[in-house]
């Protein structure tokens, strides 16, 4: 099972707290139990994984996405349960419709789900998964599942700032994030995505993408960039000797020819 884990590093008194600084937590999370996930800056962000079953060995029913999670405020003395909710934004606009429980996803009232979410005794951290479901629609487009922190026996959701989160759902190729107009491969195409895993024998997807841009590893950016560019002109090569177009989007459209950047 390809697993997703959300892993950044949170940046707020609390951190400060737990490395052994003696500054005060705020009064409003002294004494109680607060949950957040993980962010590396202190301001607002929606926590964001990706998972594709197109990836996955077509007998592979459902994957997994892990979330790190921390607590603000006391240490649990026990094991203490999470509880995550399902919502919709009606202030956003957006061209995924909403993961539907029991469909593209297992629903977070689901009682083995709830077993594994949990932060354990004396601990201040934990990866809480949400599982996901293979669903014929995921071929047709993306889903989108928007979920928050709410109020469980054991926690309140912290600042509000950390505690949504998202996750886009597929069965098909879609174009990552972080394949931006100034992405070092070039502008985007579904065959040229397909192309670049067939040569190369990596996902391409948000998280890959992540481990060559985030830090800029330039090494590994100039070899992918000489490796695709070899390789199709090699593959173009061995089209126009049968009779081919060069490799394109839309076979009828030459103006879709799959480019790369000049080396």
């Amino acid at each position: 099972m390809i697993k997703k884990i959300i892993n950044t590093i949170a940046v707020s008194l609390t951190v400060l707290t737990l490395a052994g600084c003696k500054k005060e937590l705020p009064a409003a999370y002294t004494g109680q139990q607060y949950l957040e996930f993980y962010s590396l800056y202190d301001i607002k962000e929606v926590t964001t994984a990706y998972s594709s079953f197109y990836y996955l060995n077509s007998s592979r029913s459902t994957d997994t996405v892990f979330l790190r999670v921390r607590t603000v405020g006391t240490v649990p003395s026990k094991t203490s349960f999470i509880k995550l909710s399902a919502f919709t934004d009606p202030n956003t606009t957006s061209a995924y419709p909403d993961a539907v429980a029991g469909v593209q996803y297992v629903s977070f009232d689901d009682e083995n789900i709830k077993k594994l979410m949990k932060v354990d005794a004396g601990k201040y951290e934990a990866y809480i998964p949400v599982v996901l479901k293979r669903d014929p629609s995921l071929k047709d487009k993306v889903y989108q599942l928007r979920f928050k922190i709410t109020t469980s026996d054991d926690f309140k959701p912290g600042n509000s700032d950390h505690t949504e989160g998202i996750i886009y759902i597929s069965d098909r190729l879609f174009q990552p994030s972080n394949w931006t107009p100034s992405f070092f491969l070039g502008s985007y195409g579904s065959v040229k995505h397909q192309f670049m895993i067939e040569q190369s024998g990596k996902p391409w997807d948000a998280a890959f993408i992540t481990t060559l841009t985030n830090p800029v590893d330039l090494n590994a950016q100039a070899f992918y960039l000489f490796k695709f560019t070899q390789a199709l002109k090699d593959l173009n090569a061995t089209r126009k000797a049968a009779g081919l177009t060069e490799l394109r989007e839309n076979p009828l459209l030459p103006s879709t020819a799959v480019t790369f950047p000049n080396l």
